[in-house]
């Protein structure tokens, strides 16, 4: 009853673990995935600012391209004699130099004033042009007046002709569609955006959209003075950019959502294998409690009665073979949980020389000719003419044979017939033992050898066992670097 308690308690102990490790694991997991969510939105709306600030960004670079080449053009028909007459006077009030500028050749009806500007940082006085001083004014008129007229689209007549051509440049301006999209490309990279895309104008945006491409910037003027044109970037599926951009915080966040159900899932298995190997010792503890109780039972009441009845010689002597039998019974009992201690806790120290294997399996089968004579068994062996030499522990191989061929007898279907093959194989000694036993149902034979396990099925409830032999085999096996058995016969 108090077994039962604590095994019931124990119970109890594994299902609130399960439970608490179950809730951990799913949070882990509930957590990495928002967090993923999480990171996958954040990368979304960075995909969107970035395309969208890289085309505006692409855009007022185009633009300052064509206005260097606009201001370019206007040096030029200031610096054209034929067209415009650029002069200079000091100024009577303020002893500064002034500069005009004006047609060469004004248009007869308009009467037009010249246009007068003075530079502070031009400091010589002077009453009339000079080739150094209209180089100078064309330079700083241009990068300092007509440069802020360009950037703010506007058209100034500063006078008649320059104002006409212009205008006129301003009409033929056009945006350079290959510029723009190389400039486009070089901010894409700039923020780690490499994806294929389209420019596409406002007017051809309504009429169609390029096929597969459906993702969309704001669309940004190109126009550097009225009419407005305006320029859109498609992408095709961004998700494919976010998989990219995201590839490093996904695998992390995969890896370690996989080594956590991993965790869960090995610890569940090795918390129910010591479950049910809690349960299988469980039943060991009671059955060999049984067995142990019944050899010292028969000897302690033929112990009292040999000293408490005056008995003859014959009676004493089957008294006394009671004992012996039992005694042997009894040590064979402790012999085998010496064994699956001393395996538990690797402490078997083995001396391995070299031996003859046909003579140990003749010992062994020496040793077991009363049993095997007794169910009438029929032994075949199959042995080379030379002596296959192996080194191993005489002792612990010999065990490990045994073993097989008790298992042989207490499992055997009627008469039992035994066959024992010895030969050489890929430089290995190979040592075979097959029977005509009751066979194992494939699901019951990768479990045959673990410790303190039994076929749960047929006959086998009827012959005493502990679930230790096979165990003790397949241990000895792998301890000699042999393989393990494949299965009791």
């Amino acid at each position: 009853m108090r077994r039962n308690l604590i095994f019931g308690h124990m119970k109890r102990r594994i299902h609130l673990v399960l439970l608490m490790m179950v809730t951990c694991t799913v949070g882990v997991v509930g957590l990495q995935l928002i967090w993923s969510y999480q990171s996958y939105r954040t990368a979304s709306q960075e995909f969107t600012r970035d395309i969208n600030e890289a085309l505006q960004e692409a855009v007022k670079l185009e633009q300052d391209a064509r206005r260097r080449e606009l201001l370019q053009q206007y040096r030029g028909w200031l610096a054209d004699t034929n067209l415009v007459k650029i002069t200079c006077r000091v100024d009577p009030i303020y002893k500064t130099t002034k500069f005009s500028l004006a047609d060469k050749h004004p248009w007869a009806p308009e009467k037009r004033e010249p246009f007068t500007i003075g530079f502070n940082h031009f400091t010589q006085k002077l009453p009339e042009i000079t080739p150094a001083a209209k180089a100078y004014f064309i330079k700083h008129f241009t990068e300092d007046i007509v440069w802020q007229n360009l950037q703010e689209g506007s058209l100034y007549f500063y006078t008649r002709k320059l104002g006409d051509k212009m205008e006129e440049a301003y009409t033929q301006n056009r945006l350079n569609p290959a510029r723009l999209k190389k400039l486009f490309q070089q901010q894409l990279q700039q923020r780690d955006i490499r994806a294929g895309f389209a420019l596409i104008s406002e007017k051809q945006a309504k009429n169609a959209t390029p096929a597969d491409f459906k993702y969309a910037t704001r669309s940004y003027n190109v126009s550097l003075r009225k009419p407005r044109q305006r320029v859109q970037a498609y992408f095709p599926d961004p998700n494919l950019v976010f998989l990219q951009r995201m590839k490093w915080v996904i695998g992390s966040s995969l890896l370690l959502i996989v080594t956590a159900i991993f965790c869960f899932g090995y610890t569940l298995k090795t918390l129910f294998r010591q479950k049910k190997l809690a349960e299988l010792k469980n039943d060991f503890v009671n059955n060999m409690t049984h067995e142990l109780k019944t050899p010292v039972a028969t000897i302690s009441l033929a112990a009292e009665a040999i000293q408490a009845f005056d008995l003859s010689k014959a009676s004493a002597e089957e008294y006394i073979s009671i004992i012996r039998q039992q005694s042997g019974r009894l040590t064979g009992l402790i012999d085998q949980i010496l064994k699956s201690v001393a395996l538990e806790q690797e402490s078997v120290a083995l001396e391995k020389k070299s031996i003859c294997l046909q003579e140990l399996v003749a010992g062994v089968l020496s040793q077991h000719r009363p049993q095997l004579e007794q169910v009438s068994a029929t032994v075949e062996t199959q042995f080379p003419p030379e002596c296959l030499t192996v080194t191993a522990d005489e002792l612990h191989l010999g065990n490990v044979l045994a073993t097989l061929l008790d298992n042989a007898l207490k499992y055997r279907n009627h008469q039992l017939q035994l066959r024992l093959s010895l030969y050489k194989q890929a430089g290995n000694a190979v040592l075979e033992i097959a029977d005509n036993g009751l066979g194992i149902a494939p699901e019951h034979q990768v479990k045959v050898f673990e410790k303190f396990y039994r076929v749960p099925a047929g006959n086998v409830h009827n012959v005493k066992g502990y679930g230790l032999g096979l165990s003790y085999a397949k241990a000895m096996a792998e301890r000699h670097g042999a393989p393990s058995p494949s299965g009791a016969g």
